[in-house]
């Protein structure tokens, strides 16, 4: 490295202009390359093979869309509001887009043709005489309150919220129904949009227009449920932005602070602008996906690690001009000196984040590679480049005007100047990539290149060395000595509250919650508590039992009817059950009964099909293998018909329910799993239904039968976060470990860096637990972030130590010496990254609030860490006369450049 630096210092231009050609060359990939695919948050599993294929054999040409209509003023029995619901439904259908695209179909149940939705509205408005439109409350609630009793509370025609009741009078008060609004996938040419974040945003944006078209109805409130994850996502992202911009702002202007330097803050910000480059463009050439964590995430985290790049590489070069040293000469034998100490801090903190490829999620495996991609261009831009450029400014420009007058116009342009980088950074990675890049390349030019060139012009002498501060070195060095010095008391309590933050730690929660990600008051939650509130036990998140298998022989059928039959007399608030108390699991079973008892639909099988269709047993299922093909083939290719003209199940209503193709017969079964939003209750199903898919399957002769769904897919992820996590902590950590060792060439001291490793680790997940957080797939990558925070801490300061140990052989005195130098630095770049995290975690949004406030905790654990336990853990495990000279370990000294 020494060669290095030298090299560097002789050739600074060829330098800085191979800094700019390469992020020249990667803003091509940053702009053209971006990805098209999303990366996986999954893993594998029969849960997630099953879903897919339930996704391939019963795909639908109908997209449905789910609405909770609720009335302001609690009933919405009334004319007002049916009138209101009526006409957004006849805008819906008039609509020139949403209109054309609606689809058509018969309900069996009120024997009407139906355009695209049909609700209370409508069966109220036929009944009466003159319609709506001349009705009054009395007669609306006359007529709506018969429907409701002939038809029935469960009926799918009414959609009936359960806090649905009736009055004194016996009529009913129906605070709210649902509706479905069915659209044909082949006008729209999109299918359903999924509801997991980084899908397809075309079919939501045609949802958000159906719902504004729906919400024309003033005096309802209509809200669609899980329409639009993505848009939402995007709308939350921007409504952070300004928290984010402020993050980096604060980062910024506490750099300028500290070093007391506009050129610093200017260089850093101008650093921090090419490593977002840098990280968007190496990931995009070497193809990682679309990503939440890779896209966001990782490049809020690498504003801590580049700014403590720059801490530690600005700051010594910062202590040697204060010796006196010319600046590139200070450049020179200050980076050397603490270029040991970075190079082993990136490449254990690499190690930590590496770890995750072990995970088998590709969104872990992606915040790895990215975080490792990010962390390397760290060193290069602001560990070697960033000094460099620091020492080449003050060399040649003159030093500010002192007085009033120079302070408020150095305040102003580092403020400017620190608006600036953050604007930058914000279009490049949240808005607009092509409008930031621009942005950064005119902030670069205003605030570093025509003030460096106008500057030297003017002549006058260099920028003097700046001595250091010692407003914060000796306290702190003062601070970490009086701690060490009871090292007896201090390193024996840290470890207790260790173990019992350990006990916290391993019980905290993988949950999944809505309100994790998003806003309460945004659409997308509340429609979800609407949903709790209006569709509560009655429906429930729907969870699939996927069967392949021979359904077309009548005895394994009739055992599969068996098992279902012992699901739905299961004792069990866990499932969904309509107002008589039965679980409706719809599947094959469904078909079967449309056709056997319907006089015209058996008639019309046979007559397609030339066998006759029988049921003497009376047990549901046509007699005979050839007459089982003979429905199921029959009603998949035209529909179950309800008379001559119209159909009570159409084609694809049949092939959503039971399929055949090449693989055999497949069939699906909808259940309303209730209380999803816990994760306590998806397990308890999960295991409940886990016996009888395993005996579905052995009824089967080894055929495929799967509990899967939305709750169960969200379930096994968050299981397979866990294990990451657990897989990859003590990976982390035995890299940490063995790099440690081999690069301080000392085991000893290679367990010592580890320690606060262990400790920040273990006290973070016990504030996660206490302070009522999760594990999600946002919160597992901090475990990764606060092990490179932590061992990079902890490396810089060990270095640091046996240096100073070295020169004077006092253990105390090499600690004191190391917290004033090292341990002063590593409090500013802390307290940078923390203040600038903790304004993130103001966001409006919970996933950055939650990712802003835990970032800042942890970098104050890894502080606490650092500077309160490892100091008299270092006097423990070394003496007075132990030093690198004396111990041998000088070549390792030589080799770390301390």
């Amino acid at each position: 490295m020494s060669w290095v630096t030298r090299w560097m210092e002789r050739h600074p231009w060829k330098v800085v202009g191979s800094a700019v050609a390469i992020t020249a060359a990667l803003v091509i990939p940053f702009l053209t390359m971006s990805p098209t695919e999303s990366a996986s948050t999954e893993p594998e599993g029969a849960v997630f093979d099953a879903r897919d294929l339930v996704d391939e054999r019963f795909a639908s040409d109908v997209i449905p869309y789910f609405f909770i209509i609720e009335d302001s003023g609690g009933d919405l029995l009334r004319s007002q509001p049916l009138r209101d619901l009526l006409a957004a439904e006849e805008a819906l259908r008039n609509d020139p887009v949403v209109g054309p695209a609606l689809f058509r179909y018969f309900d069996p149940v009120t024997e009407t043709e139906i355009v695209g939705v049909a609700t209370i509205a409508d069966l109220v408005d036929r009944a009466l005489p003159g319609g709506l439109a001349v009705a009054t409350d009395a007669e609306v609630k006359a007529v709506g309150s018969a429907i409701i009793d002939e038809l029935g509370e469960d009926s799918q025609a009414i959609l009936l919220s359960p806090q649905a009741s009736r009055d004194s009078d016996g009529l009913w008060v129906v605070p709210a129904v649902s509706a479905l609004v069915t659209s044909d996938s082949e006008v729209l040419g999109f299918g359903a949009a999924a509801v997991n974040l980084g899908g397809d945003t075309e079919a939501e944006e045609y949802a958000r227009s159906v719902q504004e078209l729906l919400r024309t109805a003033d005096s309802l409130g209509i809200y669609g449920v899980a329409i639009d994850v993505n848009l939402t996502s995007q709308e939350q992202g921007q409504l952070a932005g300004p928290f984010i911009g402020f993050t980096i702002l604060a980062v910024l202007l506490i750099v300028g602070l500290t070093f007391r330097s506009y050129w610093v803050l200017a260089v850093v910000g101008a650093s921090l602008g090419a490593l977002m480059i840098w990280l968007k463009g190496i990931s995009n050439l070497i193809g990682l996906k679309d990503d939440l964590v890779l896209s966001l995430i990782v490049p809020i985290a690498m504003i801590s690690f580049g700014v403590d790049f720059a801490f530690h590489a600005v700051g010594r070069y910062r202590e040697e001009r204060a010796e006196g040293r010319e600046p590139r000469g200070a450049f020179v034998v200050g980076v050397t000196a603490v270029s040991g100490a970075l190079v082993l801090a990136l490449t254990s903190d690499a190690a930590a984040f590496l770890s995750n490829v072990v995970s088998g999620i590709e969104s872990i495996i992606q915040f790895g590679v990215g975080a490792a991609i990010a962390l390397a261009s760290a060193f290069l831009l602001l560990g070697l480049v960033t000094p460099l450029v620091v020492a080449v400014i003050e060399s040649q420009v003159p030093a500010p005007a002192t007085g009033p007058r120079g302070t408020v116009i150095g305040m102003l342009a580092s403020a400017g100047a620190a608006a600036l980088y953050m604007t930058s950074v914000l279009l490049m990675v949240f808005v607009l990539p092509w409008v930031g890049v621009l942005t950064l390349v005119f902030t670069v030019v205003v605030t570093v290149v025509v003030p460096f060139l106008f500057r030297r012009r003017k002549g006058g002498e260099p920028v003097a060395a700046l001595a250091v501060d010692d407003r914060l070195a000796r306290p702190v060095g003062a601070a970490i000595t009086y701690l060490a010095a009871r090292r007896s008391v201090v390193v024996p309590v840290a470890l207790l509250v260790s173990l019992v933050a350990a006990f916290f730690a391993v019980n905290v929660k993988a949950e999944f919650d809505v309100e994790d990600f998003f806003s309460a008051d945004s659409d997308f939650v509340v429609a979800l508590n609407l949903l709790d509130d209006h569709v509560g036990d009655r429906g429930g998140e729907p969870a699939v039992i996927y069967v392949e298998g021979p359904l077309d022989d009548p005895a394994q059928l009739a055992n599969l009817d068996a098992r279902l039959e012992q699901i739905r007399t299961l004792d069990t608030s866990l499932f969904a059950r309509n107002s008589d108390g039965v679980m409706v699991l719809g599947g094959v079973f469904s078909v079967l009964d449309a056709v056997l008892e319907s006089p015209v639909a058996r008639q019309f099988v046979t007559t397609r099909s030339g066998v006759e269709i029988t049921d003497v047993d009376g047990n549901g299922i046509p007699d005979t293998r050839e007459q089982l093909r003979a429905v199921l083939e029959v009603t998949s290719q035209f529909g179950v018909p309800f008379d001559s003209e119209r159909l009570m199940m159409t084609p694809d209503d049949v092939r959503t329910q039971v399929t055949h193709d090449e693989r055999g017969y497949a069939t699906q079964f909808a259940i309303g799993l209730l209380g999803s939003r816990t994760q306590e209750s998806v397990v308890e199903a999960r295991d409940v239904l886990a016996p009888f898919t395993t005996a579905i399957s052995a009824d089967f002769d080894g055929a495929f039968a799967q509990a899967t769904g939305g709750p169960f897919v969200r379930q096994e992820s968050l299981d397979a976060t866990i294990r990451a996590l657990q897989i990859s902590l003590p990976v982390a950590a035995f890299l940490c470990l063995l790099i440690a060792s081999l690069f301080l060439r000392s085991v000893r001291f290679g367990i010592v860096s580890v320690v606060p490793i262990l400790m920040t680790v273990s006290w973070l997940y016990a504030f996660i637990e206490r302070a009522g957080y999760n594990i999600n797939i946002v919160t597992a990558t901090i475990a990764a972030v606060s092990i490179g925070i932590g061992i990079d801490f902890a490396i810089h300061y060990i270095s640091r130590y046996r240096e100073e140990l070295d020169r004077v052989g006092d253990r105390l005195e090499a600690v004191r010496r190391a917290g004033e130098g090292t341990g002063s630095a590593l409090v500013a770049s802390a307290v940078s990254s923390a203040v600038g995290f903790g304004i993130l975690a103001l966001a409006p949004m919970p996933l950055f609030a939650a990712y802003g406030l835990l970032t800042a905790v942890m970098i104050l654990l890894a502080l606490v860490a650092t500077l309160v336990v490892l100091p008299g853990i270092l006097i423990f495990v070394t003496r007075d006369s132990d030093s690198a000279l004396n111990s041998g370990e000088v070549e390792a000294a030589a080799g770390l450049g301390v």
